[in-house]
């Protein structure tokens, strides 16, 4: 069930063990449907997209928000993607060239390389400070109580709240993450505690999601990052 809506010095002279390098994974099997923010060589944001359609070093870029570069080109601009995932449980950093369609809402992408992969979603955590509220769900009696949403990512989020919950506690959290539309419920369970006497962080991670409801957090967390950055 969907809830988003509903509303992540060695001794000198030892020897090591080679280390095998991991073989680069196939672009189709790892990266297809992957959400990617898309700049310039410079880091300036272009848009955001969901790579589809990969063959080998190309794909296409299927637009998740608007873009800031015209569709007038005369040669494949060069652009970084910064993407996560899900089937690797990792950050994916890549180089290409995109180009337009004939489709408004789609990117050619072309030369696509891998650069790097990192081990956790930390490029895609946000730091916010948004007034919240939460619900412990199966307490006898629990009712809304205020909290504080300190991060966000795909998969999940820290709260802090001056009330003592439990880990493996489930928790009905309602934010306002969008200004002018309703605020979003979103169903987590804690994993670890922060801080005591009243003074309580809970890293949570987000259960229950859909395909939908994830790729809604991806384009709030980049509208916040580019909020933030003052690239809206």
């Amino acid at each position: 069930m969907g809830l988003f809506g509903l509303f992540k010095k060695k001794a000198e002279g030892a020897e090591t063990a080679p280390v095998e390098k991991e073989a680069e994974p196939a672009f189709l099997e790892d990266y297809a449907g992957m959400q990617a923010e898309v700049t310039d060589m410079e880091g300036r944001l272009l848009f955001v997209a969901k790579l589809l359609g990969l063959q080998e070093n190309q794909g296409d870029l299927h637009l998740l928000s608007e873009t800031s570069i015209s569709r007038e080109m005369e040669e494949p601009l060069p652009v970084r993607l910064r993407g996560y995932s899900s089937r690797k449980s990792k950050a994916a950093y890549m180089e290409g060239a995109v180009l337009p369609t004939g489709d408004d809402q789609v990117w050619r992408v072309e030369n696509l390389t891998l650069m790097k992969l990192e081990n956790d979603r930390s490029f895609f955590r946000m730091d916010v400070s948004m007034d919240a509220s939460l619900t412990a769900v199966g307490r006898p009696g629990a009712e809304e109580e205020p909290c504080r949403l300190v991060n966000i990512s795909v998969g999940g989020v820290r709260i802090a709240s001056p009330n003592l919950h439990q880990i493996g506690e489930r928790l009905l959290l309602s934010v306002d993450l969008t200004s002018g539309k309703a605020p979003s419920t979103m169903l987590c369970q804690i994993l670890r505690i922060i801080g005591q006497e009243r003074n309580y962080e809970y890293g949570c991670r987000f259960i229950e999601l859909n395909d939908a409801d994830e790729d809604r957090i991806m384009q709030i967390i980049f509208a916040l990052q580019r909020k933030q950055s003052g690239r809206s």
